[in-house]
């Protein structure tokens, strides 16, 4: 009957750290799927703000098209407004009033 006790016991505190190395485990996974993404949301505003400062030497060197680091943007300026487009993407509109 002691035997059995014993058993139960471990069996008991088996159980407690499977679902302990369960939750753990479920945690970790939240964890490193945030970071995943905030990496990944990370990359993309870089990427944006590369292609606006590209977009920036462009005016600064007064060019319509410039090419730096595998970025091209384009500008078209008139008398009121600026577009910088990046490809066929409308990256930037200005327009004075």
């Amino acid at each position: 009957m002691e035997n059995l006790k014993k058993q139960k016991i471990k069996a008991y505190i088996l159980l407690e750290a499977l679902v302990a190395l369960a939750i753990f485990a479920f945690i970790a996974t939240i964890v490193l799927e945030n970071i995943r993404i905030m990496r990944q949301n990370q990359a993309i505003t870089m990427k944006r703000e590369e292609v606006l400062r590209v977009a920036h030497m462009a005016l600064q060197t007064q060019k319509d098209t410039l090419t730096l680091n595998g970025i091209t943007v384009r500008v078209e300026k008139s008398n009121n407004q600026l577009i910088v487009y990046q490809g066929e993407k409308e990256v930037l509109y200005v327009e004075r009033r």
